[in-house]
């Protein structure tokens, strides 16, 4: 299995609370999603992937900084700080 796992179709969390895919920057509340895989198979998703952000884990947005930009994240009980551009390339299901 490549670090890049299984790309997935971009979509947002429909009403009704059909799972839907979108990207991780586009979590909005602190619910746990499953990352389901990366938007393209780059150096930077392999160093994501290096970083815990593999398809079958769990991510959780912590908070986001007074500019919406950073991130922080909780993965695999750490809490990992990604700019939007990175966090946007790791796709998930919201649980």
């Amino acid at each position: 299995m490549t670090h890049a796992g299984h790309l997935g179709q971009r979509q947002c969390v429909a009403a009704g609370g059909e799972v839907r895919t979108c990207s991780l920057a586009e979590l909005g509340c602190a619910c746990p999603a499953k990352i389901i895989g990366f938007t393209s198979d780059d150096q930077i998703s392999k160093r994501l992937f290096d970083l815990g952000f593999a398809p079958g884990q769990l991510a959780a947005l912590i908070r986001k900084a007074p500019m919406r930009d950073p991130l922080v994240f909780n993965i695999g009980g750490a809490q990992i700080v990604l700019r939007k551009r990175e966090a946007s390339r790791i796709l998930v299901e919201q649980q």
